[in-house]
């Protein structure tokens, strides 16, 4: 089954996704509470994923999609399918256009450069274990509040509150805004782990033992092998578009190059983040004192996402990630059966996005070179020479200071610029930002997808969607677009008072913290979603 293949039709994806939206049904009774909530992002794991390599699966994976509730028609309700929008989304509860975090990075007007989502050059890096750290980040851009500041906000006596991941973004969107009894915790590029000062001063010491006794250079040298029989893999190896590079893959580096990144594209970085999170169950006792209120454990795990945008989604080193990750899961579900019971923890499981084809099979590039050189052509009767573009971000465009003000009444400036973009090749569709903030209803699901996903102070002056299977990349694959190959996700949760099932009614990315929320018995006041009640239990 391709993405081509799997799941409804666009329009009726974003028609389920957006009608989702508009109810938020409340829990009016008080069962018992779990003790523990945990949340899982896989980050790039696409919705045809458990169709599509299920079979492979025989531990944690498999406990989760055949006795968990699954909804299938699951999908990530805006267009902007990015890692740093995916996790603040599916932390808040609320789309992008409400939390503000549009993209990884974008240009910011104020300032005239490219911003990370997380940097802060106000807060401070603290080392966790062995290494210096050096990047700032924290929470800043975040503009609504996450699962766990609700629960610190409204709980008796401070959660634990703990989030786990390599890339900084995806831990800081999960966690949101820090607080009593906050840990967030992230790999730089260099390889140290790291948290700010926006969680900690000082790191935490059960933490970094753990990485100064198991440092991940343990493993440079070592081989990533199939877990299975190459019989069991699907597809053909070495596909085109693939990298050059096959089964074994060797974590050692070039002579000069940095072990980090090869590590954190295999399986072993995903294992290590898994046997530290066992850890800090057992040393923190997560889970394992009846309070007020639930502690909460956050992990994105990323190998899936840094392989899937070299190798793509049909390659044997997708499906070994996977079939790895399986295991990992399983352990850690084992974990918390024996040290807390099933019966005393929710985990919900999902992705931020998915990923499109291997763009040498259907699709092409999306030049943005090209991009700006077609918007100034277009612009050149009004502006001459003069560059109109200002930046590129994804698929925003920053006009130069006072361009849009001329070019925004003027008709023929626009259709000009229309015409130019859409002649480029692998650009579908152009949006201006007037047409963005609108609220009139539309049946166009691309431009609902892009308004869900438009901020007006941090998205361009206007935006353009890639043609289906076109990506925005140099070299693998992408996502970042409304298509379903990245908007279906999975959507599972496991545990206390969750009924076993398949449910195709209309649920997203969004609806996830809203209904781990109410099994808490708390509030999210400012959600978007629903809470998925259709996997609960029956309340008495």
């Amino acid at each position: 089954m391709t993405g081509r293949d799997y799941g409804v039709g666009l329009a009726a994806l974003f028609a389920l996704a957006l009608s989702s939206l508009a109810a938020n049904p409340s829990v009016n009774a008080q069962p018992s509470r779990p003790s523990l909530l945990v949340l899982i992002v896989v980050d790039q794991f696409r919705g045809d994923y458990a169709e599509s390599y299920g079979h492979q699966w025989t531990d944690g994976l498999r406990e989760i999609f055949q006795h968990g509730a699954v909804f299938t028609n699951a999908v990530v309700p805006y267009g902007q399918t990015r890692t740093c929008t995916g996790h603040s989304s599916i932390a808040t509860g609320t789309l992008p256009s409400s939390h503000g975090m549009v993209d990884n990075e974008w240009f910011d007007r104020g300032t005239s450069r490219f911003v990370s989502c997380t940097e802060d050059p106000a807060v401070s890096p603290v080392a966790i274990g062995p290494g210096r750290a050096v990047e700032r980040h924290s929470p800043r851009f975040l503009r609504t509040p996450t699962l766990a500041d609700e629960l610190r906000r409204q709980a008796v006596s401070p959660p634990r509150v703990v989030s786990l991941a390599l890339k900084a973004r995806s831990a800081i969107s999960l966690v949101g805004h820090g607080g009593a009894r906050t840990f967030a915790m992230w790999e730089e590029d260099s390889g140290t782990w790291a948290t700010s000062t926006a969680y900690a001063t000082v790191p935490a010491p059960d933490v970094a033992s753990f990485l100064a006794a198991h440092p991940a250079s343990a493993a440079r040298g070592a081989l990533w092998e199939r877990r299975l029989p190459i019989e069991a893999y699907l597809n053909e190896d070495r596909a085109p578009g693939e990298p050059a590079a096959a089964f074994p893959h060797s974590l050692r580096p070039p002579f000069g190059a940095s072990f980090t990144p090869i590590w954190d594209a295999s399986p072993f970085s995903d294992a290590y983040l898994g046997d530290l999170a066992v850890s800090m169950i057992a040393s923190l006792g997560l889970g394992g004192t009846a309070g007020p209120g639930p502690d909460l454990l956050l992990m994105s795990f990323a190998a899936l996402d840094y392989v899937g945008h070299s190798y793509g989604p049909k390659s044997h080193e997708i499906q070994d990630v996977l079939a790895r990750l399986d295991v990992v899961l399983g352990r850690l579900i084992r974990t918390l059966d024996q040290s807390i019971g099933r019966d005393r923890y929710v985990l919900a499981l999902t992705s931020d996005h998915g990923v499109a084809p291997l763009p040498t099979e259907t699709g092409g590039r999306v030049n943005l070179s090209a991009v700006g050189r077609a918007v100034d052509a277009a612009l050149s009767s009004a502006f001459g020479r003069r560059p109109s573009v200002h930046a590129i971000s994804g698929s925003s465009i920053y006009l130069a200071p006072g361009v849009i003000d001329t070019v925004r009444p003027n008709a023929p400036l626009r259709e000009a610029v229309d015409r130019a973009l859409l002649a480029v090749p692998g650009i579908a569709r152009v949006y201006w930002s007037d047409q963005l903030t609108a609220t009139d209803a539309t049946d166009d699901a691309l431009l609902a997808a892009t308004r869900a996903s438009y901020v007006p102070d941090r998205s361009g002056d206007l935006m353009f969607v890639p043609a289906r299977n076109w990506v925005i990349s140099d070299g693998g694959t992408n996502h970042g677009t409304p298509y379903d190959y990245d908007t279906r996700v999975p959507v599972a949760l496991l545990g206390s008072r969750i009924v076993a099932g398949r449910h195709g009614t209309a649920s997203s990315i969004v609806d996830v913290a809203p209904t781990l929320a109410a099994l808490a018995g708390i509030t999210m006041p400012r959600a978007q979603g629903r809470v998925l009640t259709e996997a609960m239990e029956r309340l008495r």
